[in-house]
């Protein structure tokens, strides 16, 4: 059973994450909410608000300006970069293992997006996102994360180079990503061996993503429509948001099945 605090700990950092994904969609109203305990939440939601405001300032024109269009994606990667910096210092001084995990999920929900950003500024093209490369440097950032000398997680890539995404559907695609990912090198691997397999196939109307790994599977008795984990609750919202069907299978190993 969870404890006050780690309620409290997962509440906020969802309320951040929240108003961060409206930012990386462009979407500069939204605010998070500041309490008066003054801790390490607030300094970062004051922070965010504080960036929503300086990027709501920054919008005009952006149609006409493909600089300023530029500069603000620059500008919304810098500043993810730098709440996943403050969420680092902070793991300096955390104990509790359940806290630092949530942390360390949190820096790589926040990273999944500020790749984006980073890979439309040093683009060319302002609108779409190169799958294949998003997906090579997701995993290996991932990997990194976790890493240890006995750490052995092939990645099989089967993704056309031609493939390209919209930000609206990137953002949410790269977190439903980072989630299903980050699940398989948490809990598939009990002995750090292991692969993680993605596959696009295409038909005229339609992308079918396949993510699989070949590890110890999820348990028969684990509720998917229940759950309270964060990141099986953010690959349904977010699957819904970018109109997708999803399928979820645990014969060997996990595999995940979108349709978008």
């Amino acid at each position: 059973m969870k404890s006050n605090e780690e309620t409290y700990s997962n509440f906020r950092a969802n309320d951040i994450l929240k108003v961060i994904l409206a930012y990386a969609r462009l979407d500069f109203k939204e605010k998070t909410f500041v309490s008066e305990k003054e801790d390490v939440f607030d300094a970062i939601s004051s922070g965010v608000n504080m960036l929503g405001e300086e990027l709501e300032n920054s919008k005009v024109s952006l149609k006409e300006k493909e600089q300023l269009l530029k500069e603000v994606h620059h500008r919304v990667k810098n500043n993810l970069q730098i709440i996943s910096s403050l969420l680092n210092l902070q793991s300096d001084y955390v104990q509790d293992e359940n806290f630092l995990t949530l942390i360390r999920e949190s820096k790589n929900r926040i990273n999944s997006m500020s790749l984006i950003h980073e890979m439309l500024y040093t683009s060319q093209n302002f609108s779409q996102i190169n799958f294949k490369e998003y997906l090579d440097i997701l995993y290996h950032s991932i990997y990194s994360t976790f890493e240890r000398k006995e750490l052995d997680i092939e990645f099989d890539l089967k993704v056309d180079e031609n493939i390209h995404f919209a930000i609206d559907t990137m953002i949410p695609l790269g977190l439903i990503l980072n989630e299903i990912m980050t699940n398989s090198f948490k809990y598939a691997f009990p002995n750090h061996i292991g692969k993680i397999k993605i596959e696009v196939v295409q038909s005229e109307n339609k992308i079918k993503l396949i993510i699989a790994d070949n590890g110890i599977g999820i348990p028969k008795e684990f509720d998917f429509e229940n759950t309270k984990s964060i990141g099986i609750q953010l690959i349904h919202m977010l699957s819904d948001q970018i109109d997708a069907e999803l399928k979820i299978e645990s014969e060997i190993g996990t595999e995940y099945e979108l349709i978008i």
